[in-house]
Protein backbone atom coordinates (compact mmCIF):
# COMPACT_ATOMS: atom_id res chain seq x y z
CA UNK A 1 0.00 0.00 0.00
CA UNK A 2 3.12 2.46 0.81
CA UNK A 3 4.39 1.61 -2.06
CA UNK A 4 1.19 2.48 -4.34
CA UNK A 5 0.73 5.68 -2.89
CA UNK A 6 4.78 7.06 -3.57
CA UNK A 7 4.10 5.29 -7.33
CA UNK A 8 1.25 7.69 -7.55
CA UNK A 9 2.55 10.70 -5.84
CA UNK A 10 5.42 10.20 -8.60
CA UNK A 11 2.99 10.05 -11.43
CA UNK A 12 1.08 13.39 -10.20
CA UNK A 13 4.76 14.95 -9.85
CA UNK A 14 5.44 13.88 -13.58
CA UNK A 15 2.27 15.03 -15.08
CA UNK A 16 2.15 18.51 -13.49
CA UNK A 17 5.52 19.10 -14.88
CA UNK A 18 6.93 20.22 -11.53
CA UNK A 19 10.30 17.75 -11.59
CA UNK A 20 12.89 20.11 -13.36
CA UNK A 21 13.84 18.93 -17.40
CA UNK A 22 17.59 18.51 -17.34
CA UNK A 23 18.16 21.58 -20.30
CA UNK A 24 16.01 23.62 -17.54
CA UNK A 25 18.64 26.41 -16.15
CA UNK A 26 17.13 28.43 -14.13
CA UNK A 27 18.96 31.53 -11.78
CA UNK A 28 20.41 30.11 -8.08
CA UNK A 29 19.28 31.24 -5.55
CA UNK A 30 22.17 33.49 -4.86
CA UNK A 31 23.77 33.27 -0.91
CA UNK A 32 26.66 34.95 -0.05
CA UNK A 33 27.67 34.52 3.03
CA UNK A 34 30.66 37.33 3.02
CA UNK A 35 29.30 40.79 3.74
CA UNK A 36 31.95 42.47 2.01
CA UNK A 37 30.90 40.94 -1.12
CA UNK A 38 27.80 41.52 -0.92
CA UNK A 39 28.29 45.76 -0.01
CA UNK A 40 30.73 45.09 -3.31
CA UNK A 41 28.07 44.12 -5.36
CA UNK A 42 25.30 46.61 -4.35
CA UNK A 43 27.94 49.64 -4.82
CA UNK A 44 29.11 48.01 -8.21
CA UNK A 45 24.95 47.67 -9.36
CA UNK A 46 25.20 51.30 -8.34
CA UNK A 47 28.57 52.21 -9.96
CA UNK A 48 27.04 50.78 -13.36
CA UNK A 49 23.57 53.05 -12.92
CA UNK A 50 25.67 56.17 -12.36
CA UNK A 51 28.44 54.86 -15.21
CA UNK A 52 31.28 55.94 -12.45
CA UNK A 53 34.51 55.37 -14.37
CA UNK A 54 36.17 56.19 -10.75
CA UNK A 55 35.03 53.37 -8.99
CA UNK A 56 35.31 51.20 -11.77
CA UNK A 57 38.78 51.69 -12.21
CA UNK A 58 39.61 52.10 -8.52
CA UNK A 59 37.97 48.48 -8.12
CA UNK A 60 40.04 47.22 -10.90
CA UNK A 61 43.25 44.49 -10.35
CA UNK A 62 47.12 46.12 -11.70
CA UNK A 63 46.70 43.50 -14.08
CA UNK A 64 43.21 43.03 -15.06
CA UNK A 65 42.30 40.74 -18.09
CA UNK A 66 40.48 42.15 -20.56
CA UNK A 67 40.73 39.21 -23.30
CA UNK A 68 42.91 36.28 -24.22
CA UNK A 69 44.95 37.41 -26.36
CA UNK A 70 46.37 40.57 -24.15
CA UNK A 71 48.77 40.81 -21.48
CA UNK A 72 46.42 42.35 -18.95
CA UNK A 73 46.41 45.61 -17.08
CA UNK A 74 44.47 48.96 -16.71
CA UNK A 75 45.61 50.75 -19.60
CA UNK A 76 44.95 47.61 -21.51
CA UNK A 77 41.37 47.82 -20.44
CA UNK A 78 40.87 51.03 -21.02
CA UNK A 79 42.03 50.77 -24.80
CA UNK A 80 40.13 47.73 -25.28
CA UNK A 81 37.20 49.29 -23.98
CA UNK A 82 37.37 52.92 -25.16
CA UNK A 83 36.87 53.31 -21.85
CA UNK A 84 37.55 57.03 -21.89
CA UNK A 85 35.04 57.54 -24.47
CA UNK A 86 30.97 58.52 -23.69
CA UNK A 87 30.10 55.32 -26.35
CA UNK A 88 31.67 52.41 -24.43
CA UNK A 89 29.97 49.49 -24.53
CA UNK A 90 31.22 48.34 -21.30
CA UNK A 91 28.28 49.75 -19.27
CA UNK A 92 25.59 47.80 -21.36
CA UNK A 93 27.88 44.67 -21.07
CA UNK A 94 28.18 44.71 -17.14
CA UNK A 95 24.58 45.55 -16.83
CA UNK A 96 23.56 42.54 -18.74
CA UNK A 97 25.79 40.10 -16.60
CA UNK A 98 24.37 41.85 -13.54
CA UNK A 99 21.37 41.70 -14.27
CA UNK A 100 21.25 37.89 -15.29
CA UNK A 101 22.88 37.17 -11.67
CA UNK A 102 25.32 35.34 -10.06
CA UNK A 103 25.83 31.89 -8.31
CA UNK A 104 25.98 30.44 -4.49
CA UNK A 105 29.46 32.47 -3.43
CA UNK A 106 31.36 29.56 -1.88
CA UNK A 107 33.21 30.07 1.35
CA UNK A 108 36.43 31.37 1.65
CA UNK A 109 37.27 30.96 -1.90
CA UNK A 110 38.34 34.17 -2.81
CA UNK A 111 36.74 34.63 -5.98
CA UNK A 112 33.49 35.09 -7.11
CA UNK A 113 32.22 34.76 -11.07
CA UNK A 114 29.02 36.45 -12.64
CA UNK A 115 26.54 35.58 -14.39
CA UNK A 116 26.26 32.20 -13.01
CA UNK A 117 25.21 31.02 -17.07
CA UNK A 118 29.41 30.81 -17.11
CA UNK A 119 30.41 29.34 -13.22
CA UNK A 120 27.65 26.64 -13.30
CA UNK A 121 27.03 25.70 -17.07
CA UNK A 122 26.14 21.61 -17.10
CA UNK A 123 29.17 20.20 -18.63
CA UNK A 124 26.98 17.68 -20.66
CA UNK A 125 25.80 21.30 -22.50
CA UNK A 126 28.55 22.20 -25.54
CA UNK A 127 29.18 25.82 -24.61
CA UNK A 128 29.87 27.15 -28.38
CA UNK A 129 26.55 24.75 -29.81
CA UNK A 130 23.82 26.39 -26.80
CA UNK A 131 22.63 29.02 -25.61
CA UNK A 132 20.15 29.91 -22.50
CA UNK A 133 16.67 31.28 -23.39
CA UNK A 134 16.82 33.78 -20.22
CA UNK A 135 13.20 34.33 -19.45
CA UNK A 136 9.54 32.81 -18.55
CA UNK A 137 7.31 32.09 -21.54
CA UNK A 138 9.67 33.51 -24.47
CA UNK A 139 8.03 33.03 -27.80
CA UNK A 140 9.79 30.61 -30.89
CA UNK A 141 8.31 31.29 -33.82
CA UNK A 142 7.86 29.93 -37.12
CA UNK A 143 9.78 33.21 -38.92
CA UNK A 144 12.43 35.78 -37.83
CA UNK A 145 10.17 38.21 -37.33
CA UNK A 146 7.35 39.32 -34.70
CA UNK A 147 5.62 39.65 -38.19
CA UNK A 148 3.69 37.26 -40.49
CA UNK A 149 5.08 34.63 -38.12
CA UNK A 150 3.54 31.74 -35.76
CA UNK A 151 4.31 31.35 -32.53
CA UNK A 152 5.40 27.38 -32.31
CA UNK A 153 5.87 27.48 -28.54
CA UNK A 154 7.00 29.07 -25.67
CA UNK A 155 10.16 28.23 -23.85
CA UNK A 156 11.27 28.93 -20.38
CA UNK A 157 14.93 29.61 -18.93
CA UNK A 158 15.90 26.16 -21.48
CA UNK A 159 19.13 25.36 -22.62
CA UNK A 160 18.68 25.23 -26.50
CA UNK A 161 20.62 24.29 -29.17
CA UNK A 162 21.61 27.16 -31.68
CA UNK A 163 21.33 26.23 -35.50
CA UNK A 164 23.49 28.59 -36.72
CA UNK A 165 26.34 30.59 -35.63
CA UNK A 166 25.61 34.47 -35.48
CA UNK A 167 27.92 34.84 -38.45
CA UNK A 168 25.00 33.10 -40.66
CA UNK A 169 22.52 35.81 -40.32
CA UNK A 170 21.67 37.97 -42.78
CA UNK A 171 21.47 41.16 -42.01
CA UNK A 172 17.46 41.66 -41.96
CA UNK A 173 17.73 38.53 -39.50
CA UNK A 174 20.87 39.83 -37.40
CA UNK A 175 18.11 39.78 -34.27
CA UNK A 176 17.09 36.40 -34.84
CA UNK A 177 18.36 33.06 -34.29
CA UNK A 178 17.26 29.54 -34.73
CA UNK A 179 17.37 26.96 -32.61
CA UNK A 180 15.97 23.80 -31.41
CA UNK A 181 14.99 22.32 -28.06
CA UNK A 182 17.56 19.56 -26.83
CA UNK A 183 14.70 16.59 -27.59
CA UNK A 184 14.57 18.25 -31.31
CA UNK A 185 10.45 18.40 -30.01
CA UNK A 186 10.48 22.73 -31.33
CA UNK A 187 12.37 24.25 -33.97
CA UNK A 188 11.71 27.90 -34.88
CA UNK A 189 13.29 31.14 -34.28
CA UNK A 190 13.85 33.32 -31.25
CA UNK A 191 15.06 36.38 -30.78
CA UNK A 192 18.57 37.24 -29.90
CA UNK A 193 18.17 39.92 -26.48
CA UNK A 194 16.72 36.45 -24.92
CA UNK A 195 19.44 34.64 -25.78
CA UNK A 196 22.67 34.43 -23.24
CA UNK A 197 25.89 32.32 -24.29
CA UNK A 198 27.93 30.40 -21.85
CA UNK A 199 30.83 31.97 -22.87
CA UNK A 200 29.74 35.58 -23.64
CA UNK A 201 30.58 38.34 -21.32
CA UNK A 202 31.74 37.78 -17.74
CA UNK A 203 33.37 39.08 -14.39
CA UNK A 204 35.30 37.79 -11.98
CA UNK A 205 35.94 39.22 -8.80
CA UNK A 206 38.63 38.37 -6.32
CA UNK A 207 39.61 39.20 -2.66
CA UNK A 208 42.37 41.51 -2.09
CA UNK A 209 44.33 43.46 1.20
CA UNK A 210 42.46 46.11 -0.47
CA UNK A 211 38.79 44.51 -0.46
CA UNK A 212 37.36 43.17 -3.67
CA UNK A 213 38.32 44.21 -7.16
CA UNK A 214 37.22 43.22 -10.81
CA UNK A 215 40.27 40.86 -11.76
CA UNK A 216 39.03 39.92 -15.72
CA UNK A 217 35.80 41.16 -17.94
CA UNK A 218 36.68 38.99 -21.06
CA UNK A 219 34.44 36.93 -23.11
CA UNK A 220 35.26 33.52 -25.27
CA UNK A 221 36.87 30.91 -23.49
Amino acid sequence: MKHAIIFTALCSLLSSGHLSAQDEFYPPTVEISDHTLSRFLTELTLAVGKKDKDFILSHMDPNVLSSFGGNGGIDEFKEYWDFEKEHTTFWDELENILLIGGAKYEDGSGSYSIPYTFSDWPNEFDAFEHYLILGTHVNVRSAPSTENSKVLGQLSYRIVKLNQSPQDNSENESQWFNISTIDGKLTGYVHGKYLVSPVGYRMVLTKSTKGWVISSFVAGD
